[in-house]
């Protein structure tokens, strides 16, 4: 008997640690988003929209590590990477939960336009041209373009010159796509995802790719045989920002005010260093 009840105190006392365990964890996680939020002014026709429905739609192409990929490493498939972790936080800020819409990058804008989505973040430039389709919060991280290629001809490419009659990939609706095609002509050849470019790279079906520098980085990191190339005076591209729908002011303000409190704060930076160290770990599919 006293043996009996000795096990239901063990059993007890388990299942009281484990509930323990799940509440800590639970208040570690909430204490984790209230850490980033940003308080904002959350009032206007957009935001109000938003708050009706209980979420903000993002538009990504999660193809773009450390900006964005897919995981699988917990067995479950969910994205990943320094834009999600933006998008969180701006969802966090406004009350509201984040749904996520993966497609391929040439269709970002057209969904946003459309209606699609609330917000695209993407790695995506703020250039001059895409500034006249939609509105972008202040930018959250600039860059450079790079050529990535195979160890063997790494030392072949050290001008433009020496990528005449080359074939370049890069990717649909991109601005290394926009100066590929100038610069190159009919040799860019454009595909939908970086990760088939890489393939494609791999294969030796395209002599280099044109991407911008942080994922050329992840991807040359995670990949044997693969080298960049950044001495060739390619310019800088414009810098990363969210893009909004022209006219919906009050979502652009308010997004903008979170991105500048997230950069104030150095929670920008810290997200690089942690999804840089992340992506390097896993295996981007």
């Amino acid at each position: 008997m006293k043996k009996k009840i000795f096990n239901i105190v063990i059993v007890a006392m388990a299942a009281l640690f484990l509930f323990g365990c799940g509440k800590k964890e639970d208040s570690e996680k909430e204490e984790a988003k209230e850490a980033v939020k940003v308080e904002v002014a959350t009032t206007g026709p957009t935001i109000d929209s938003i708050k009706e429905k209980g979420k903000i739609v993002l538009g990504t192409s999660a193809d773009f590590p450390p900006m964005e990929w897919t995981s699988y490493q917990d067995g479950s498939e969910k994205y990943q990477g320094v834009d999600i972790a933006l998008a969180q936080a701006i969802a966090d800020s406004l009350g509201v939960e984040l749904e996520v819409k993966n497609m391929a990058f040439e269709g970002l804008l057209g969904s946003l336009k459309a209606g699609d989505v609330d917000m695209v973040i993407a790695g995506m430039g703020a250039d001059e041209e895409r500034k006249k389709q939609v509105d972008f919060s202040e930018e959250y991280s600039k860059g450079k373009q790079v050529l990535l290629v195979t160890e063997e001809n790494k030392d072949k490419f050290k001008t433009f010159d020496d990528l005449e009659g080359k074939i370049i990939g890069t990717q649909l609706g991109t601005l290394q796509q926009k100066f590929a095609e100038e610069k190159f002509g009919d040799n860019c050849k454009g595909f939908d995802l970086n990760n088939v470019i890489i393939e494609q790279l791999k294969n030796k079906s395209i002599d280099a790719a044109f991407l911008s520098e942080l994922p050329a980085k992840q991807f040359a990191s995670i990949t044997d045989g693969l080298v960049i190339i950044d001495n060739l005076g390619i310019p800088d591209e414009s810098g990363f920002a969210v893009a909004i729908k022209k006219g919906n002011d009050d979502l652009t303000k308010a997004v903008d005010e979170i991105v500048k409190g997230l950069k104030d704060s150095g929670q920008m930076e810290k997200w690089f260093d942690e999804y840089i160290e992340l992506s390097n770990k896993e295996a981007i599919k």
